[in-house]
């Protein structure tokens, strides 16, 4: 019997937070949650418009991966990866929707990547379906 899959989580990973010569799996499917992961040069390029967009085709949530505080090396991308994710909440709760949907997780040097991803993705498969993707 096969897992049905009822919402997605779209991840985006600096790639500066996985160890070296380490990947996390571009996809798997996690308490009934299909999970995509996709690799950064930098959290900071991350934008807004493509955060919202993955919630408008249905995503559960969306989870960006940053370095820690004052740890990223490219200067300040996870600082502004921060800012995007807070302005995704905003948006989110503006339209009535959980700002929980958007999250950022910090990861400090040394800690468990996937770990800290699959925790994420236990909150988001907790929220109600995306009411956006009511066929889905």
């Amino acid at each position: 019997m096969s897992e049905s899959i009822h919402s997605d989580v779209s991840v985006y990973v600096c790639r500066h937070c996985l160890p070296e010569g380490r990947h996390v799996p571009r996809q798997w499917t996690q308490d009934g949650v299909h999970v995509q992961v996709t690799e950064l040069p930098c959290s900071g390029k991350t934008d807004t418009q493509y955060l919202l967009h993955a919630i408008e085709g249905g995503a559960q949530g969306v989870l960006v991966v940053t370095c820690a505080k004052g740890e990223c090396r490219l200067s300040q991308g996870n600082y502004r990866a921060e800012i995007r994710i807070r302005t995704v909440q905003r948006l989110l709760a503006e339209i009535g929707m959980e700002p929980e949907r958007a999250a950022i997780v910090q990861c400090p040097e040394g800690a468990d990547v996937e770990m800290l991803i699959h925790d994420s993705v236990k909150q988001f498969a907790a929220l109600a379906k995306n009411p956006i993707c009511a066929p889905c």
